[in-house]
């Protein structure tokens, strides 16, 4: 088992080339996993399991208020390092917080509005 953290890297980096993921999701994926070790502190990742990564996933969406695609974002990143890089399947056992998507509020316009907004069109059209 993979036990320090420049290792894990090196191994993910390989694992996200092998599969042909582009550079961006290259730096993306390294950077969350320096953002859980740094979470995690000194713990090794090798012997952390699903809970840690609901405690992190937790974390985002409560304490630094990310969104859902963040979120996600990170997550994908997790189980990435832990199924192709650790040999870990945790998907299924993870259970956490979910960041909140905003809702959109549509804007309608009243009745009285629309009757309004066509006499100033129609006073416009006209002068």
């Amino acid at each position: 088992m993979i036990k320090d953290l420049k290792a894990i890297e090196k191994k993910a980096l390989e694992a996200i080339r092998f599969r042909h993921r582009s550079y961006s999701t290259e730096k993306t994926y390294i950077t969350w996993l320096k953002q859980f070790q740094s979470f995690v502190k000194s713990k090794d990742l090798s012997n952390l399991d699903a809970r840690d990564i609901q405690d992190f996933l937790s974390y985002l969406a409560v304490e630094r208020k990310v969104s859902s695609s963040t979120q996600n974002q990170a997550l994908n990143a997790l189980i990435f390092v832990y199924r192709h890089v650790l040999e870990r399947d945790i998907e299924d056992q993870i259970y956490s917080v979910r960041a909140r998507q905003k809702r959109r509020i549509h804007v309608v316009l009243t009745v009285k509005e629309v009757h309004a907004l066509e006499n100033n069109l129609l006073l416009v059209l006209h002068n």
